[in-house]
C-alpha cells in the first residue's frame, strides 16, 4: 500500500511540476481577445460572472468605476491596461490600451497603468506593439474606420501609431477594442 501511495504522490508531484514549468515558460494559453469576448468570457454574460471568470486568469482587478465618458449605464472593471466594459450590468466590450485608460477621457494625469498579466493577444498572437503588417498577415485585409484605426472582418478594432497616411505596415498597435460605448 505504501508503494502505491508513493507512486500516486510522485505522479501528482510530477504533474504539478509540469504545470509549474508550463506556467513559468508562458506556454499556457492566456485568454485570447476576440469578437466574442476575452477567452472563455463571452459578451452578454452578467457582470458578476464575467468578472469572476476574468479574475481566475488575470487576478484581482486594479479598478472598478462608472464610465467617465459614457455615463452611469456603463461601468468598467480594469486590469492594468485592460478595461472591460459593462452596459447595464452585462459584458459588452473591452479596450486593451497601451498605458491603460489613465491617458483617456477622465484620466488622472501623470499616472501610468501597469500592464495586465498575462500579456493578452488576439488570434495569430497579435498584441500591443505588433505591427499593422502583422495584423494584416494574421487576420487578413483590414477596413479603415478612422484616423489610425482599422477593423478586422470580425469587428475587432486596432489603433496604430502611424504618423503618415496611409498608415504604413510598420505602424505599431497601441490599442485593441470592440463593443465599447465610445471613442474617448
Amino acid at each position: 500500500m505504501r508503494a502505491f501511495v508513493f507512486v500516486v504522490v510522485a505522479t501528482l508531484v510530477a504533474i504539478g511540476a509540469g504545470v509549474g514549468i508550463i506556467a513559468a515558460t508562458g506556454s499556457t494559453s492566456s485568454p485570447v481577445l476576440s469578437a466574442l469576448g476575452i477567452g472563455e468570457t463571452h459578451f452578454g454574460e452578467a457582470k458578476q460572472v464575467a468578472v469572476s471568470e476574468l479574475r481566475q486568469v488575470l487576478g484581482g482587478p486594479t479598478a472598478a468605476r462608472t464610465s467617465a465618458g459614457c455615463g452611469p449605464r456603463y461601468s468598467e472593471v480594469v486590469w492594468g491596461d485592460l478595461a472591460v466594459e459593462f452596459r447595464l450590468g452585462t459584458f459588452s466590450g473591452y479596450r486593451y490600451l497601451d498605458g491603460g485608460l489613465l491617458h483617456d477621457y477622465g484620466s488622472v494625469a501623470g499616472l501610468e497603468a501597469a500592464p495586465v498579466a498575462p500579456r493578452l493577444s488576439a488570434t495569430g498572437g497579435i498584441t500591443l506593439g505588433s505591427t499593422l503588417g502583422q495584423v494584416r498577415t494574421a487576420l487578413g485585409p483590414l477596413r479603415s474606420v478612422g484616423t489610425n484605426r482599422s477593423e478586422a472582418r470580425d469587428g475587432l478594432i486596432f489603433y496604430d501609431d502611424a504618423q503618415t497616411f496611409p498608415d504604413p505596415s510598420s505602424s505599431r498597435i497601441i490599442e485593441m477594442k470592440i463593443g465599447t460605448c465610445g471613442d474617448y
